[in-house]
């Protein structure tokens, strides 16, 4: 059965393969949304190593529906500070209870609730955008450097979207999918600092996570030694890595192969294992390839791709958009092989690269 399941996701992943700015660093950072009717809220995070006081701070709500101001304001209560390491809960548009549990806020619902009397409204799932506002005031709400954080979905250009991206809080013209319901909107933040487009740190999370950590058990670790023969063209030792963390709902996984130069013929195969080598497991590939053995188990492949490289890096895209959260921990080992299609190459085989060990997360 379990064999059954790795093969099944490594076709998942041939199709996806053969198929076709970053943040700046911020302390506190807007981390996961959801709008449906398992709550309308907005979660934050303190990824610095302080407390940070929240209590001249707001949230602001960008919609598109007719009728209405379609700009809200709420400000955060004086006296909210978000430990370090802490998440904190906002549930937009909701009375709040008698007693509300530690790391939940509730805006209320009437016009009294929010900045400038504009009232509010609900979260819209199919379109719309929040920012996280250093101020309260609204001689400051055209102020880009009061934007600390911004995300929009399923449109762009809301109102004040241009104040994100004037402070490098967000990529113009761009923006996330709607959100699905029995979904959350949620940030991974090992994207962060990868020189993405805001919107493709953000996925859909089909087990929302309030007020923990977006990731779980996502997971990417390398072994095994490269190699490159002598007489090799290749740019060095063949490097295979991924892009980001392997999460279910990530549309922009993928793996990449470093080093690789794409213009004298060379292909590359991926093979697709379910383990990592044994000891003592025999090489199937012959001596010339620089006396360096398969890291992945040969006798437990799953899945190999062919395809052409490219200069310098050669990436293979894998989305893991729509996977079903059964298969959460499932591993899967991939380790790349270049060699030449020209006639007479010496070396045939041009480098092995390192393996990769990939549990898949949420």
């Amino acid at each position: 059965m379990k064999t059954t399941v790795h093969r099944a996701l490594a076709a998942l992943f041939t199709t996806a393969a053969l198929s076709g700015s970053g943040l700046a660093a911020q302390d506190v950072l807007l981390s996961e949304v959801r709008a449906d009717v398992g709550g309308h809220w907005i979660e934050l995070h303190n990824r610095s190593a302080a407390a940070v006081d929240l209590s001249t701070w707001s949230l602001h709500f960008a919609s598109r529906t007719i009728g209405m101001p379609q700009n809200y304001w709420w400000a955060f209560p004086v006296g909210t500070t978000l430990a370090s390491g802490a998440f904190l809960r906002v549930h937009w548009f909701e009375a709040a209870p008698a007693n509300p549990a530690p790391g939940e806020l509730f805006t209320g619902d009437t016009v009294w609730d929010f900045l400038f009397g504009l009232g509010g409204e609900p979260l819209r799932a199919d379109r719309g955008a929040l920012g996280l506002f250093r101020s309260q005031f609204d001689t400051m709400m055209n102020t880009a450097s009061i934007v600390e954080d911004w995300v929009s979905w399923g449109d762009h250009g809301f109102p004040r979207e241009y104040l994100a991206v004037a402070n490098g809080r967000w990529t113009t013209g761009r923006h996330t999918p709607a959100i699905a319901v029995g979904t959350s909107l949620a940030r991974n933040v090992a994207t962060l600092g990868l020189g993405l487009p805001h919107d493709q740190q953000w996925f859909a999370d089909s087990t929302p996570t309030p007020l923990a950590p977006n990731l779980s058990g996502a997971d990417v670790t390398a072994y095994g030694q490269g190699c490159a023969p002598p007489g090799n063209h290749l740019l060095g030792v063949p490097v295979l890595r991924a892009t980001s963390l392997p999460l279910i709902g990530n549309a922009q996984f993928a793996i990449a192969l470093d080093n690789t130069t794409g213009i004298y013929g060379e292909r590359v195969v991926v093979a697709w294992s379910a383990a990592a080598a044994p000891t003592g497991q025999p090489s199937l590939l012959p001596p010339t390839i620089g006396g360096c053995d398969e890291a992945i188990d040969t006798t437990q492949l799953v899945s190999m791709w062919l395809l052409p490289t490219q200069v310098l890096t050669t990436g293979m895209p894998l989305s893991l958009a729509g996977l079903p959260p059964a298969v959460a921990g499932i591993e899967l080992h991939a380790q790349a092989v270049v060699f030449d299609l020209l006639p007479y190459a010496y070396p045939a085989y041009q480098g092995m690269s390192n393996a990769l060990r990939i549990v898949l997360g949420e």
